[in-house]
């Protein structure tokens, strides 16, 4: 199994005082670690598409550009201020060429367990928010990436698809809106030499989609064969199980990590950090449905 590591990437990543990447408008950069190389492309001083690398916690709430190099987790997997990867598509400049913008190819073929994505703060507000492109979501709207898998062949193997925000429901406790890192299995592409990805929104313009097309991105995991299970790859992230006698989740974590569990707004409503064997009391929480999370398990709780 490989894990994606940016704090050990194959060429040094100098970071500015804002704790972003400074290379971001460097025509002939790109980030590498272990076996991925992750598309770039700049044209100018202040536009690029494809993955930058960045270490900022800075949220601003603007529903701007200038909260464009910001995640909502503050930080990769490894917590606040540690490294992660930014990802803007442009449909139109993709529209233009045969170059795809959000491109991660591999040294080898691999299996891809998945990887974890979290709203980039601009995305996050501009759906919560609206600002003067782009209108605020409302009751039936959603926004959506969908991870598509290449072999060697050049053939497209399959598509994963995953909702950063949907507001389909016609009750809005039921709407969510990510703004945490969250597991995306990937296992259903089989053996890929690359991945590409594509977004979708329901408030399009004329030429793309008017919802900012950003997303975070860290811990990308491949495997060398198929038969090794994912679920037995990532055992050693954690397991967690529902002890519906004593209102507590418990878990199971070979390395610290955090535990959160969540409403179905998508609201934090208790987060801890685990080591070993240890518990989540929800006992004191409202009846309700929750959503906990560790490493990359996910547990559904009606209380």
């Amino acid at each position: 199994m490989i894990v994606l590591d940016l704090s050990k990437p194959a060429e040094a990543i100098e970071y500015n005082e804002q704790g972003v990447w400074n290379d971001v408008y460097t025509s002939e950069a790109s980030v590498q670690s272990q076996v991925f190389r992750f598309s770039h492309v700049s044209s100018s001083t202040s536009y690029y598409n494809g993955f930058i690398a960045s270490r900022s916690t800075t949220i601003l709430e603007s529903a701007s550009f200038d909260d464009q190099f910001g995640c909502m987790a503050r930080g990769g997997m490894a917590g606040e201020g540690s490294p992660y990867l930014v990802a803007y598509w442009d449909a139109y400049a993709e529209s233009l060429t045969i170059e795809r913008c959000c491109e991660i190819v591999f040294a080898a073929p691999y299996y891809p367990a998945g990887f974890y994505v979290c709203n980039n703060s601009f995305t996050h507000y501009v759906v919560e928010k609206g600002n003067y492109y782009a209108r605020k979501f409302e009751q039936g709207d959603w926004l959506k990436l969908i991870v598509h898998g290449v072999d060697e062949a050049g053939n497209e193997t399959g598509t994963v698809e995953y909702y950063l925000a949907d507001y389909r429901s016609e009750k809005p406790e039921e709407w969510t809106l990510n703004k945490s890192w969250e597991w995306i299995d990937l296992s259903s592409l089989g053996k890929v030499s690359l991945l590409y990805f594509s977004m979708e929104s329901t408030d399009m313009g004329e030429r793309s989609m008017k919802t900012p097309a950003y997303f975070c991105l860290d811990r990308l995991t491949v495997m060398t064969a198929a038969s090794a299970s994912v679920d037995e790859s990532l055992a050693e992230i954690g397991k967690l199980y529902y002890d519906r006698a004593a209102g507590a989740v418990r878990i199971e974590s070979a390395e610290p990590m955090e535990v959160s569990a969540y409403n179905m707004r998508g609201a934090l409503v208790m987060r801890q950090r685990v080591e070993g064997t240890a518990s989540l009391d929800l006992s004191g929480t409202p009846s309700g449905v929750y959503i906990v999370r560790c490493g990359g398990k996910s547990l559904k709780i009606v209380k």
